[in-house]
This record gives C-alpha cells, structure tokens and sequence, in this order.
C-alpha cells in the first residue's frame, strides 16, 4: 500500500472561499492513520472514486484498526459528517476499531449536539488514539 493516498471532500462555504478536505494516509504499527486537513480549491467536483477508495481500503485491509485525525480541520458540514459516520458503519461491519483524534471544540460541540460521541470513538490526540487502538 502507498504511504500517502490524495482525497478531497467539498466543505460549505468558508470565508475566503469554499474550503476542500484533503487527505493522506499512513501506516503506524498496523494502524491506518488518514489525516485531514483543508485546503482551498477551485475545482467543486466531488472525488467519489477517491471517497471509494477509502471504502475498499477499509474493507478489505487486513489491519482493521484506523485512526482519523481531524486536528487541522475547524468545521465540518452534514455531508462530512455523514461520510465520517459511513466510514464508522464500515469499519464496524469488519469487527475493526476506529478512533478520531484532534478534533477541534466546535466540531466536538457538532457531535455532542447530534449524539455522536456515543457512536465515534474520540481521543485528544494521536498517542491516545494509538494507545486505544493496540492490540
């Protein structure tokens, strides 16, 4: 598997712009860790084989212990949060782990105000999620 994969998702409109999430994955200790930041960008066009890639490689990775990480992310809309919930669904149906770290404290308030935290796993940072995520 490559050390780093590219990925976008579109974001709602930000002040200087609309805002993209990009991501890159790597491997800590058999942990896949896909880290999110944003990004501005031009080009809207949702990147479904990208989304789909993620998919694949969370059912059929042979590790099934991934770590999100969301410290460069400030916000996120419904659609992200929906993918984050899709990517949960399926890691649990592969009796997998999955934990999110960095999250910042109004996104944090965005998952507490829709329950959230009782379905997503969430850590304060990387050696935390880690640590929930040994074997």
């Amino acid at each position: 598997m490559p050390a780093r994969q590219p990925f976008r998702i579109v974001l709602s409109p930000l002040d200087q712009g609309l805002g993209m999430l990009n991501f890159t994955t790597s491997d800590s200790g058999g942990v896949m860790i896909v880290a999110f930041d944003t990004v501005e960008e031009e080009n809207l066009d949702w990147q479904f084989s990208q989304r789909d890639w993620l998919y694949k490689t969370i059912e059929s990775r042979e590790d099934g212990r991934f770590a999100l990480d969301l410290t460069d992310v400030s916000y996120l809309a419904s659609s992200e949060i929906g993918f984050l919930v899709t990517v949960k669904r399926r890691v649990d149906r592969r009796n997998g782990q999955l934990v999110l770290f960095g999250v910042a404290p109004y996104v944090l308030d965005i998952f507490r105000t829709m329950n959230l935290q009782k379905v997503l796993e969430i850590a304060d940072t990387r050696g935390a999620a880690l640590s929930r995520l040994k074997r």
